[in-house]
């Protein structure tokens, strides 16, 4: 678990630079990324929403609360729910998260038994955040809501709200979603002070089911809201179900390879690059490489991007790979993955080409290949 948490908290830092490339292939950025209404100074939420993350600064509920202890709540303006986890007990990433719906949860559950959960798994959950950083961490958005607000602080105290969404990378909060980020806050501020005071302990009413849910549920008294508990069974979503099947004609040309002893490595790999027009939502983009593990030597990669969805992008890898493969005029004796997801997606191709896909802790051909590269992005030179 403390792996997880870690990764989360590290993906917080992997795109401060102001690196700004093109998006591969015809897609034009205000295709992916339409205009949103993000929170503003003028905006009455902006002067609630630091006001309450203030109040958390100095209740620190981390260090009574766990990260995996979800209080659910309903949003009373749309009826949407959200579940929120109190971050921070280890000391390193303080922050409050809300996840975003049923898919939300069980990403987040999916998240911390997946043993193989990469530090960009994070990125992919659908959720907010009002995270305390340094100021270095901000961006110019960020000081210039502040200023104009008239706040100050210091230290690691700097708030920063940040919304999460799968196939981006984390941006500004819109002002519907700082809507539902105050009313997380408000109740996590209230029931956090009772699970310290144990004074008055939450009783969950209403329907209560097997693997229920404590969930926070407003009803209004002339204007004002009154939160109580309920508990509600939520379950799990279905997800999209995306085929893509491979090409025959690359299929055949694979099968007439011979095949050699060589020991594979793949990986899919978020690269740390800005992607689209500056003011909007950047889109996340990967590599998908595959490289000799005794060489070092790279056959092949790809830059892609989860333009539709991450679901249709991760069934696109097996044409990726079959590609490579012919490209490349190489058929492995084993391919070494280290994810669940790429020894699913995989799976059917490699069983088709009497490939053996195997499980491995580290790719340190993967490795080294991904450190030069984010060196040359971050300097502009390789290193040595």
């Amino acid at each position: 678990m403390a792996a997880k948490t870690k990764a989360q908290r590290e993906n917080l830092s992997l795109f401060e630079s102001d690196q700004q490339i093109d998006l591969p292939g015809e897609i034009e950025p205000e295709e992916i990324a339409p205009k949103e209404i993000l929170l503003s100074s003028s905006e009455p939420e902006a002067r609630e929403l630091f006001d309450l993350a203030i109040q958390i600064k100095e209740l620190k509920p981390w260090r009574w609360m766990e990260e995996i202890d979800l209080i659910g709540i309903e949003n009373p303006e749309t009826g949407k729910i959200g579940f929120i986890s109190v971050m921070g007990r280890l000391g390193e990433h303080e922050a409050i998260a809300l996840y975003l719906g049923a898919e939300g949860l069980y990403d987040f559950i999916d998240l911390h038994t997946d043993e193989s959960a990469t530090a960009h798994r994070a990125l992919e959950i659908r959720h907010l955040q009002a995270a305390f950083s340094e100021r270095k961490y901000l961006e110019k958005e960020d000081r210039d809501l502040i200023k104009q607000l008239g706040l100050k602080f210091s230290g690691g105290a700097w708030p920063m709200f940040r919304s999460y969404r799968p196939g981006y990378l984390p941006w500004f909060v819109t002002l519907n979603e700082a809507q539902f980020l105050i009313h997380a806050l408000s109740q996590i501020i209230e029931v956090a002070k009772s699970v310290r005071d144990e004074a008055q302990p939450f009783h969950p009413t209403g329907r209560v089911e097997k693997d229920g849910y404590l969930i926070r549920v407003a009803r209004k008294e002339g204007s004002a809201l009154i939160w109580e508990d309920q508990v509600w069974r939520i379950p799990r979503p279905t997800h999209e179900s995306v085929v893509i099947p491979i090409d025959n004609a690359t299929l055949e040309r694979l099968k007439l390879l011979p095949q050699t002893k060589l020991e594979m490595e793949a990986d899919l790999i978020l690269v740390p690059a800005r992607i689209g027009k500056s003011g909007q939502r950047p889109l996340a983009l990967y590599l998908f490489m595959i490289a000799d593990r005794d060489s070092g030597f790279i056959f092949g990669n790809e830059l892609i991007t989860a333009e539709d969805s991450l679901t249709a992008m991760h069934s696109r890898l097996p044409n990726s790979l079959a590609l490579m493969l012919v490209q490349a005029k190489i058929m492995p004796q084993r391919l070494l993955v280290r994810s669940k997801l790429l020894r699913t997606v995989l799976r059917s191709l490699t069983q088709a080409l009497n490939i053996e896909l195997r499980h491995a802790d580290e790719l340190p051909s993967i490795d080294e290949a991904a450190r030069c590269m984010g060196e040359w992005m971050r300097t502009g030179k390789m290193p040595s």
